[in-house]
């Protein structure tokens, strides 16, 4: 089922049927285009006129509530990775990336005007994890141009100061990524996530899995992509890290949700708050990145 909500001289949003249980949100404009879950407040896809896709979505991933969507831009919140910070300030071992990719998101305000679109999406609720329990609303807004603009704003509702730890989890097409580097992560500090070896340097010669590590710095990044000659320039406000991510071939295979061959076509560069950051009672916190595309 199709339903237009909003079209105009300049383009269109529309909400269609992602799954039996989910829906999603899809504009074309004299931009690009693009879709987003609203399971999640996921962006699943943007593609500027004349450019390739600039985010990755499996072909083999699940659409069904209780399942994390693989590819796009999925919101890890409030917490990422596998521990979560509980109010006696012990960690506790959970599963991945807090619960907010896996709620449905409310639309708030959509616009189309000639030189963008902009779709605002929130979530909001109180007690949505035993682990993190705290009233809260989350706002998303996403602004399409030529670049993509993304801010994600927190804000705690309860009477006392949370923790939180997040990232934008960006899926990045590539043409190949053993064929796709990274210069700047090669002058920066990182924690190695497989060997567990923490603050080492080493050159980024290309972005092949597996890799898994987190860059204490937040400068902007260029994924420069031989094979499809373009650079992604990312950047990002309100978060201390990159983190840097590729299953490999050998983990993809065991990934139900990647499809065969799948860890050839996508880099993960996520901005990131990997240490536990606070929100005051009542107060908001946001983070942000923006993503712009080159020719080489």
């Amino acid at each position: 089922m199709l339903n237009v909500l909003l079209e105009n001289e300049f383009g269109r949003i529309e909400q269609y049927e992602l799954s039996q249980d989910l829906q999603a949100l899809r504009f074309i404009h004299q931009k690009g285009q693009g879709s987003i879950s609203l399971y999640g407040g996921q962006v699943l896809s943007w593609q500027p006129s004349d450019q390739q896709p600039v985010f990755w979505l499996s072909d083999t991933s699940h659409y069904s509530s209780g399942k994390a969507i693989r590819g796009g831009v999925p919101l890890c919140w409030p917490w990422f990775g596998g521990e979560v910070k509980l109010s006696d300030g012990e960690l506790n071992q959970v599963s991945n990336h807090g619960f907010a990719r896996q709620k449905q998101w409310d639309i708030a305000e959509i616009e189309v005007l000639a030189a963008s679109v902009k779709i605002t999406l929130v979530l909001s609720g109180e007690s949505c994890s035993p682990y993190w329990p705290a009233a809260f609303e989350l706002k998303q807004t996403l602004l399409f141009d030529e670049s993509f603009h993304q801010t994600l704003t927190m804000t705690n509702q309860s009477n006392k100061t949370v923790e939180y730890t997040g990232a934008l989890h960006s899926y990045f097409c590539v043409g190949n990524p053993q064929k796709s580097d990274i210069p700047m992560l090669s002058e920066q500090f990182y924690d190695d996530k497989i060997n567990g070896c923490n603050k080492q340097k080493s050159v980024l010669n290309n972005c092949m899995g597996p890799i898994d590590r987190i860059y204490h710095n937040n400068d902007s990044m260029l994924i420069t992509d031989h094979e499809w000659q373009r650079k992604i320039e990312v950047t990002s406000q309100g978060c201390e890290n990159w983190v840097l991510w590729n299953p490999g071939s050998k983990d993809a295979k065991n990934m139900a949700d990647v499809h065969t061959g799948g860890e050839y076509e996508f880099v993960c560069l996520e901005a990131a708050n990997t240490n536990w950051q606070p929100i005051g009672s009542q107060r908001s916190v946001s983070i942000s990145q923006t993503i712009k595309v080159h020719t080489l």
